[in-house]
Order: C-alpha cells, then sequence, then structure tokens
C-alpha cells in the first residue's frame, strides 16, 4: 500500500458525522481524506494544507457550501483547488449556481461509490496535470525572462558601442554629424561609426548585418571592430574595404554578410571619398536644394566572397550640403496597408525638408517614417546618420609627414631625417623639431626592443600633422598592448643610485610635449603626441 503521505489529499466538508465516515470509507485505501464539520474549518484546511481535491457539502449551517466555495475560488491560494458538491439537492438551478461560483462537479447523495471513486479519480489527476503545467509554464516564464535580462544586457552592451555623446565633435565648427539606431529587437545588427583616422579626416561607417537577433548582433560587433581597426592605419576607403571583407570572408560558416558605406571626410577641403559595399545608396543635399543620389556600389556584400577588390569614388562638398546615410530598415518600413516608405518617398521628404541641423535631420526622418509605419509592427532595425559641411572648403593647409619603418633600430635615423626634411621651408622654429625627434627616438626604441614577441618583420606607422601651429604625431604598431604613459613618473629629486632604473626617458617625453596619449585599436597601439610649433627650443 502506498504510503500516506504519499496519497493525494481529499478533503471532505459536511456537519453530518456519518456523510465524512461513508466518504473516508470509500476513498481511505487511495486516498489520505481529512475530514471538517463546518465551511470555517475547511477554509483554514484548504488555505493551510492545499489539498488536492474538495468534496463540499452544499447544506450546512452558518454557511452553505456555495458561499464555501466562493470563499474558495476568491482567494489565489485556494482559487486551484478542484471542488466537487456532494448533496441531496438535484434541481438543475442548484446545480448550475455551484458551476457557475467555480465547481468542477457534482454528485447526488445518496452516494454512489462507483461514481465517488471514479470522478476523485479524474479530478485529482486533472488537478495533478494542471500543477505540472503550471509548473512547467513558471519554469518557461523564468527562463524567458532570464533570456530577456540576457538580451537587455545585450542591448546595453551594445548601444554603448556607439557614440552617443551628442553633440558628436564639439570643437569641430567645420561640420556636424548626428545618427540615431532604432533596433527593432533587443539587439541589432545594424550599426554607425564615427572617428578620426587622422586631425583632418573623419571616417563614417554605416553598416547593416544580414538576419536577426544575436547572431546578427555578434557579426555587427566583429564587423564594426575590424572596421575602426582597419582605418586607423588606412586612409583608402577601397582598400579597407577590402581587407576587412577578406578578415569577414574567412570562417564564415553561417555565411553572414554586412552591407556597408564607408567614407572618409576631409575637413578642410570637403573632400568625400567613398566604398559602398551593397548599401543603400546615400542621399546628398547641396545647399541649393538639388538631390541626388550616390548610386554607384564598389562591390558585394561585405563577409560572402574573399578576394574581392572594392573601389571608390570621390565628391566635394560645399558649404551647406548634407549627407544622408541609412539603412534598408528605413526605406523598407512598411504600414498597416503593407506598403513601403520606399526610396521615392525618402527622396521626396529629403528634397521638401530644409534648413535643419544635422541632429533635427535624423529626428525628423525617424518621425516620418514612424507616422508612416503607424501602427504596423516594426519589421527591421533603422539607422540614420546625417552630416553636414558647414564651412567654406579651402585648399589643402595641413601638411603630412609619413612614413612606414620596420621593426629594426636602424630604421630610426630615416624617421628623423624624413622629419628634419619635413620640417625645411616651415615656420617651426627648429627646437621644436629637436624635441619632437627625441621623443621618436624613445618612443620607437622601446616598441621596437620591446614590443613584440615575436621574431617576425612588423611594421611601425608614423604620421605628423602640421596644422593650426600644431604638430600632431601619431606612432601605430602592432605590437603587445602597453601604454607608455601609465607608470608613475621617477623622482627626480633622488640622486642617480637612489632612482630606480627606467621611465626618466618617457617622464622626458611627457615634459617635453603639450599632449600625450595612448589609445588600443583592436590589435594595435597608438601614441598620440601633441606639442605647439611657437614653443621656445
Amino acid at each position: 500500500m502506498i504510503a500516506n503521505s504519499d496519497k493525494p489529499v481529499v478533503l471532505a466538508v459536511d456537519d453530518t458525522p456519518e456523510n465524512l465516515d461513508v466518504v473516508k470509507g470509500v476513498l481511505g485505501d487511495d486516498y489520505h481524506v481529512k475530514a471538517a464539520v463546518n465551511g470555517k474549518i475547511a477554509l483554514k484546511i484548504a488555505e493551510t494544507q492545499s489539498p488536492d481535491l474538495i468534496l463540499l457539502d452544499i447544506m450546512m449551517p452558518d454557511m452553505d457550501g456555495y458561499e464555501v466555495c466562493q470563499r474558495l475560488k476568491a482567494n489565489p491560494v485556494t482559487a486551484n483547488i478542484p471542488v466537487i458538491f456532494l448533496t441531496a439537492k438535484d434541481q438543475d438551478t442548484d446545480q448550475a449556481k455551484g458551476f457557475e461560483l467555480g465547481a468542477a462537479d457534482y454528485i447526488q447523495k445518496p452516494v454512489n461509490a462507483m461514481i465517488l471513486r471514479s470522478r476523485t479519480k479524474t479530478h485529482v489527476q486533472l488537478k495533478k496535470n494542471l500543477d505540472a503545467l503550471q509548473e512547467a509554464y513558471a519554469l518557461i516564464n523564468a527562463q524567458k525572462q532570464r533570456m530577456q535580462d540576457e538580451l537587455n544586457v545585450g542591448k546595453d552592451i551594445q548601444m554603448s558601442m556607439l557614440r552617443r555623446d551628442y553633440p558628436l565633435f564639439p570643437d569641430n565648427d567645420e561640420f556636424s554629424v548626428h545618427a540615431q539606431l532604432e533596433p527593432a529587437r533587443e539587439v541589432s545588427g545594424d550599426f554607425y561609426d564615427l572617428f578620426f583616422v587622422n586631425p583632418a579626416e573623419l571616417c563614417l561607417v554605416v553598416a547593416d548585418v544580414s538576419g536577426k537577433g544575436v547572431p546578427a548582433a555578434l557579426f555587427m560587433a566583429v564587423s564594426k571592430t575590424l572596421f575602426s581597426a582597419r582605418a586607423i592605419d588606412d586612409r583608402s576607403p577601397a582598400s579597407i574595404m577590402t581587407r576587412v571583407n577578406n578578415e569577414l570572408s574567412k570562417n564564415n560558416p553561417s555565411c553572414m554578410f554586412v552591407t556597408v558605406f564607408l567614407a572618409i571626410l576631409n575637413i578642410e577641403t570637403g573632400e568625400l571619398r567613398y566604398s559602398n559595399a551593397g548599401h543603400n545608396p546615400p542621399l546628398l543635399k547641396r545647399a541649393d536644394g538639388q538631390v541626388s543620389v550616390l548610386k554607384k556600389i564598389h562591390g558585394p556584400v561585405a563577409g560572402a566572397i574573399e578576394e574581392i577588390a572594392y573601389g571608390e569614388d570621390r565628391i566635394n562638398l560645399g558649404q551647406g550640403d548634407v549627407l544622408l546615410s541609412f539603412t534598408d530598415g528605413v526605406t523598407e518600413a512598411m504600414n498597416t496597408e503593407n506598403e513601403l516608405y520606399s526610396d521615392a518617398r525618402l527622396e521626396a521628404w529629403f528634397a521638401d525638408t530644409s534648413g535643419l541641423t544635422a541632429e533635427a535631420w535624423v529626428k525628423e526622418l525617424v518621425t516620418s517614417v514612424s507616422e508612416f509605419v503607424g501602427a504596423a509592427e516594426a519589421s527591421d532595425d533603422i539607422t540614420i546618420m546625417a552630416l553636414s559641411y558647414d564651412t567654406e572648403p579651402g585648399e589643402k593647409t595641413q601638411d603630412l609627414y609619413s612614413i612606414t619603418i620596420p621593426n629594426e633600430l636602424k630604421a630610426l635615423n630615416s624617421v628623423v631625417e624624413g622629419l628634419e626634411g619635413f620640417a625645411e621651408g616651415k615656420a617651426i622654429q627648429p627646437g621644436v623639431i629637436q624635441k619632437l625627434c627625441i621623443a621618436f627616438d624613445e618612443l620607437l626604441n622601446n616598441i621596437i626592443s620591446y614590443g613584440y614577441v615575436d621574431d617576425s618583420p612588423h611594421e611601425i606607422f608614423v604620421d605628423v600633422d602640421y596644422r593650426n601651429d600644431e604638430l600632431i604625431a601619431t606612432i601605430k604598431d602592432d605590437g603587445i598592448p602597453f601604454n607608455p604613459f601609465m607608470g608613475d613618473d621617477p623622482d627626480i629629486s633622488l640622486s642617480v643610485d637612489d632612482r630606480e632604473i627606467g621611465g626618466l626617458g618617457i617622464h622626458l617625453v611627457k615634459q617635453m610635449m603639450d599632449e600625450v596619449s595612448y589609445m588600443r585599436f583592436t590589435d594595435m597601439n597608438m601614441v598620440r603626441l601633441v606639442i605647439k610649433t611657437t614653443a621656445q627650443g
């Protein structure tokens, strides 16, 4: 026989002890039968001990079975316990009232033992199945909530990867730029990026990864990282696109891909070089209101085919010109009538709208698409970037000295010689060049001597921009991650014997330069030095 503790629990409620004895006699072998002689006791037992089934008499003093049933169903703790009325009442209206109050079944007295066993077994099993379903539902909800929480964290991480520190580049009055991403789901396959590759050239990226959800978000993170890393040492949109495509295409078993519009803007001259990898053609609005489409596609989507050589084109922006880049979530947004927002509608909106800031262009377009879609569910991510060129283009006033050297100490002389030749004929005091040469000697020596863990050849990229009475120098290398400015400065008040070894050269660099900084881009270190050309030598 099954132990009582393992038996289903049946609560019998009746003010007549003989009736309770009948129930115990019929069900006692298979169920643990508890008894209550009135409604008040029954409610207390039901709430504290949660029986699997309640057999409830209707005709009881003080509180009849109808009221007991009503209170059971009103209490969340007892609402799911099935109730079977056991009563001598046989009118249809009495039965209907019981069912309206939430009873599961109705058995007439005198009780037929076979019917009582059968219906008790049925409703106990139904209760067991219901409990199992509720447990499964609770587990599913818990898992769903966990997944939702993880997706929310993923969304926060993904959005933190995007530039949102508006206004972007407030110190540059040559242009203004604004971008916005509206995910259709928690995480997005769209992305945008904006960063200077040197003081005069701004890189812009708008892209759309195939697919949706987490896979697209992960591919987006990889793609964005690759584009920013490759643009640091490459000023050609075509070359950047080619290199990134090759890396994305390798080991891509899921066959994911990304459409990309990538451009580099010279903020001084207004020259815009761009490459389009299967992306929606951007729109250009000239200051006179004329709208054109940059229709040229320079290669297929990135990540699909290796060894594709992408092309690029050039246009010149004038003061007041606006470049609008976007993903297909804009033109393919669909309303409740299954109509697309469409390229034609976008071009018409762009032509009819004027006098906005870059931020307003983006926000007005988001509003236009949202109003068009109405109550329809968003079908795709929406990304929009607007760039307004706000200055009169000039001749190139920036002078740039660039040299790439191997990781060999003997190559240091070529950097110094080239820098001295670059400075000839310019209004740069000899002492300033001397300081920069000393800084290069210290930093490059450290990189070559300690920055690599293998004996393979490596390249080190050196750029010097002469602009606005400043020399802005960058050194980029693919050595181990290392910030040369991170350590504490040596205590030069101590004698040479008492002072710790090392650090004096970097301390000297920091003293000679007006600004020093370090950044790590994926697999590349970048040191940036700034020195005023009016400094005393």
